[in-house]
């Protein structure tokens, strides 16, 4: 009975070590300053299976999921899943160099080092002998690892099962029970061959050196054949690549105020990109702290990178780009569309309107459409800032929103925003 005991309580300690090694090697995302603003987005758990071309990627705090293509199918061999060591790395953030005339592969992050080579299972990590579920292989011309044995043995990750999807995490997680139900968000993100409607992907942010989401709405009308309007939606201080739009389905109810629809209705491409951190959408790229400033500029450039993700995947009217913002999304609005004059064929800013001393006459003839909420503390400043700048001889137009509060108001008058853009021509 003591050796029973003495063999659970070894089991025990090995298994809380494991768990306690797996927790602590969650990384920050490498394009995170330390001491600089949060960033918005950092994933917590990569989900997979077999015959397809995707991971699914959980956020941490947060029910979305994003879906990130691969370039070759994901393939099951013995006991495990083939998949790309370079997304791999992308996902859980470590090196790697590849020598195709050995086929030797070598793994490293900060806390451990690991080689292998291509047709075979055996493994060195930090220097001691191992054995992988399958031997890495080359799909297509993409180099492909074995992905639960490296994620647990390499990079000491969780592994599990989940509504018919296998996971690797930084601790125990599993997908929203019936997910892969006809309504369920697997089923919903992973759609094969899914053109319209609420797309989430991620896409490699260079700048940052990190995986970034955003959000995309297809209208029905979409034709690949046929420019199409695209409006850029930039959310708040406290928001992300969904929280804001989401929030319009609430107030469905009232005039004009459900995102998808309203694209829908207008047959606009909508994007909300994720803007990388806190940061202001380069407001405080002049700011004495660096790390604030790297990050400050980091999303504006990651608003712009997002741009360009879809501009390269659908047919975008690139004469008629139209950007909107709420609360820093709003500053944000001003700050990039001063930064970049031209590139915009309206804007539209909100809940109030300050130009927080930039020269809006860069903008030229650049419409720009102001709403303004009665129950934001600066409705009287955006009023008075709205008179300057059409004395200025500005293309600027008002609409105050009597009790709009200060995440609410846009929404209210979207419809006419949307009608504002339409009239652009």
């Amino acid at each position: 009975m003591k050796k029973i005991l003495a063999l659970v309580l070894a089991l025990m300690f090995v298994f809380s070590l494991g768990a306690g090694l797996a927790e602590g090697r969650e990384k920050v995302p490498a394009g995170q300053i330390e001491g600089g603003p949060n960033v918005y987005f950092v994933i917590k758990a990569a989900f997979f299976k077999a015959d397809t071309d995707l991971l699914l990627l959980e956020q941490r705090d947060n029910e979305y999921y994003k879906r990130y293509d691969q370039p070759v199918s994901i393939a099951k061999v013995d006991d495990d899943f083939l998949i790309p060591l370079d997304s791999l790395s992308k996902v859980f953030q470590f090196s790697y160099t590849y020598d195709a005339a050995t086929g030797a592969i070598h793994m490293e992050d900060e806390y451990v080092k690991a080689d292998m080579t291509v047709g075979s299972k055996d493994v060195t990590i930090d220097g001691a002998a191992d054995t992988l579920g399958a031997a890495p292989a080359e799909v297509d011309g993409v180099l492909c690892v074995p992905a639960v044995s490296v994620g647990t043995k390499v990079l000491a990750l969780v592994t599990g099962e989940s509504e018919g999807y296998t996971y690797l995490s930084y601790q125990e997680t599993a997908l929203p029970e019936g997910s892969t139900g006809p309504s369920g968000i697997v089923k919903q993100i992973t759609l094969p061959g899914k053109t319209y409607g609420v797309i989430q992907p991620v896409y490699w942010f260079e700048e940052a050196q990190m995986l970034m989401p955003y959000r995309l709405t297809i209208p029905t009308s979409y034709d690949p054949e046929v420019p199409t309007p695209l409006v850029v939606y930039l959310h708040g201080g406290t928001g992300n690549d969904n929280r804001d739009v989401e929030r319009t389905k609430h107030y469905s109810g009232e005039a004009g105020a459900d995102w998808d629809m309203l694209l829908d209705r207008f047959g606009f491409i909508g994007l909300c990109p994720n803007g990388y951190a806190q940061a202001d959408y380069g407001y405080k790229a002049n700011d004495k702290d660096p790390a604030v400033a790297r990050a400050s500029v980091l999303s504006e450039m990651e608003v712009l990178a997002a741009i360009e993700q879809v501009k390269a995947k659908y047919n975008i009217d690139e004469s008629r780009i139209f950007l909107m913002g709420n609360s820093m999304g709003g500053r944000g609005t001003i700050q990039i569309s001063c930064d970049y004059p031209g590139m915009f064929a309206a804007i539209s800013s909100s809940p109030g309107f300050d130009p927080h001393g930039r020269d809006l006459s860069v903008l030229g003839d650049t419409p720009v459409r102001v709403v303004a909420a009665t129950e934001n503390n600066g409705y009287d400043k955006a009023i008075a800032n709205f008179k300057e700048w059409k004395e200025k001889g500005l293309n600027i137009t008002f609409r105050g929103v009597c009790g709009g509060a200060h995440n609410m108001g846009w929404m209210q008058v979207m419809d006419e925003t949307f009608e504002f853009f339409a009239n652009v021509k």
